[in-house]
């Protein structure tokens, strides 16, 4: 009998030490990433553990990101006022390009404040791709998630599901809802796979938005496939992700911008661009959204063909869908 009661014992006090495990597993702070109304980024080490949308409380292990819908704030509806006439301009050869890129990267990150106005602004002309303005708007609100009530926030989950709803606010765990626009959970690892085409994402024209937001501990593989042509017919213009490596007919040089015609390039926001090619790893990076194009000069309109690019990012925050 001394026996069983000495097994029940270790049985109990082993049960015990797991619940304690992990309570205190379940007690870490929770890094997230907050941009908030005032247009400044920063992370965060939290103790919230779960955000309440609709009366449904959602752990915040479940979230990847949310965006509020609540109305933009006083600045943010003068940066949009100021930030949609750049895109909508008639002639974008014309345009400062770093003031437009900058403007899109801007009314992105506000988010669905922007549906509105974006709407408003748009012609019954001739809105088609590859023209930034038209495609802004699937960047900021994917067709799965839009819907009548433009006011409701977008909660997007681990699982794949976004939803739509108001959430509760909440002041706790160093967050005050009333001053986010933005918040996203810290992920181990988020993965791509996505299609980056040589005229709609040429460098020139507009970059390829991943939708992942690195770290300054992200570690960033790459590896991409395909072939494009950037003068139809030229067997000379036509190469895979790493480029060009020696000049096409008549040209002196294989490099614009600093890289090879043709390569898979990256940038984080609109920083300076950086080499991805066939196969790489990426570490010490800065801290933002991880973009990527085909490099090209102004002459894009003859590009054929696509790259298809895995991407592998961790210690990232999964911001929206790749467009």
């Amino acid at each position: 009998m001394q026996a069983f009661w000495s097994r029940d014992r270790v049985t109990g006090m082993r049960f015990l030490l797991c619940v304690c495990a992990l309570a205190l597993a379940q007690a870490k702070d929770v890094t997230v990433q907050v941009l908030g109304k005032d247009g400044q980024v920063r992370e965060v080490a939290t103790g919230l553990r779960a955000i309440t949308v609709d009366g449904r409380a959602i752990p915040l292990a479940r979230i990847l990101s949310v965006h509020s819908g609540e109305p933009a704030s006083a600045s943010e509806a003068t940066r949009i006022e100021q930030a949609l006439p750049l895109l909508a301009a008639a002639d974008q050869k014309t345009s400062d390009r770093a003031q437009r890129d900058a403007a899109t990267a801007g009314l992105v990150a506000i988010g669905l404040p922007v549906m509105t106005p974006l709407l408003k602004a748009y012609k019954d002309t001739d809105q088609h791709e590859p023209r930034p303005l038209y495609r802004l708007f699937e960047r900021i609100i994917p067709s799965a998630a839009d819907g009548l009530d433009r006011s409701l926030s977008l909660i997007r989950l681990t699982n794949g599901e976004m939803l739509r709803g108001k959430v509760q606010a909440f002041d706790e765990g160093g967050l005050q809802w009333a001053n986010i626009r933005r918040l996203a959970v810290r992920q181990r690892q988020v993965s791509r796979r996505v299609s980056v085409h040589s005229i709609l994402h040429a460098t020139r024209i507009e970059w390829f938005d991943t939708g992942v937001s690195v770290s300054a501990s992200s570690k960033v593989d790459s590896k991409a496939s395909g072939f494009t042509r950037l003068s139809w017919e030229t067997d000379g213009w036509a190469t895979d992700p790493d480029g060009l490596q020696k000049p096409g007919p008549n040209y002196k040089t294989n490099l614009v911008d600093g890289q090879p015609f043709g390569a898979l390039v990256g940038r984080i926001d609109a920083g300076g661009s950086f080499l991805l090619g066939k196969s790489a790893v990426k570490q010490g990076l800065a801290a933002g959204r991880l973009m990527l194009a085909i490099n090209d000069n102004a002459h894009w309109q003859n590009n054929l063909g696509r790259y298809q690019v895995t991407l592998s990012v961790t210690e990232a925050y999964d911001l929206g869908e790749p467009q």
